[in-house]
């Protein structure tokens, strides 16, 4: 018999969702079934490719225009998805950024507990929800070559430790993924070529290549069903195996 994650009828939030690992989610997320909100600052007339594509998985995703470093604009997105849809299942704090130290701190730390307390209540009201932080290994490691990335996704890991403990008794898991090596723009800022970083990285991949931001979302898919019930405050290292044995 086999096994199908079916997240029919739920709606999902994913910060950060235009590109990267945020818009894979999307997809993956889409694919199963769910209504998904996609939050992000880019143009709305920009997101409407995107909203499109996707929209060929599955239900189109709804797109907001959101500065998440502000609290109110957490407040008011929430407000809006529970006004469009009613329900609020999921949130994903995708949201990433290379910036300096005062930014980093905002979408990094603050967004992820402004997000949180945004769809707290009414999860609780529901007895039921997920949310997912994405940080990074780089928080053991020490990589990147940037110290306001590593130290603010840190802020994220001991948020999601926190908000499990603060939550769980409301019916909300929280958990997290903490990906590495994943092909994106910022891991492309170090290097000239695709080859380049390739012939860098994939000698210390135990699993023999780099990964890609699909690889994250169905890490984020897991934790979204009902496959995870008894996952909670976990961060699940999602990196090719470099961390622990590479």
């Amino acid at each position: 018999m086999s096994y199908e994650i079916n997240l029919s009828g739920q709606v999902a939030i994913i910060t950060g969702a235009a590109k990267g690992i945020g818009k894979a989610a999307a997809e993956i997320l889409t694919q199963a079934g769910a209504q998904v909100v996609i939050d992000d600052i880019i143009d709305p007339e920009n997101a409407k490719p995107i909203q499109d594509e996707i929209g060929k998985l599955g239900l189109r995703p709804h797109y907001i225009q959101k500065d998440i470093s502000k609290e109110e604009n957490c407040r008011d997105l929430a407000a809006e998805v529970l006004d469009k849809f009613s329900r609020i299942d999921i949130l994903v704090n995708n949201a990433g950024v290379v910036a300096n130290w005062e930014k980093s701190f905002d979408i990094h730390v603050k967004a992820v507990h402004f997000c949180a307390e945004a769809v707290k209540d009414h999860m609780a009201k529901r007895g039921n929800g997920r949310i997912i932080n994405v940080t990074s290994t780089c928080v053991f490691s020490g990589g990147t070559g940037i110290p306001q990335y590593v130290a603010t996704k840190a802020g994220a890991y001991s948020l999601t430790r926190y908000q499990a403990k603060t939550y769980a008794p409301l019916g909300i898991l929280v958990n997290a993924v903490m990906p590495s090596v994943i092909m994106s723009e910022m891991i492309m800022t170090r290097y000239e070529s695709i080859e380049e970083m390739e012939a860098h990285y994939i000698p210390l991949m135990p699993v023999g290549r780099i990964g890609y931001p699909e690889d994250v979302a169905k890490v984020i898919l897991f934790l979204c069903s009902e496959l995870s019930s008894f996952v909670c405050g976990e961060i699940i290292v999602a990196d090719g195996g470099r961390l622990a044995v590479g």
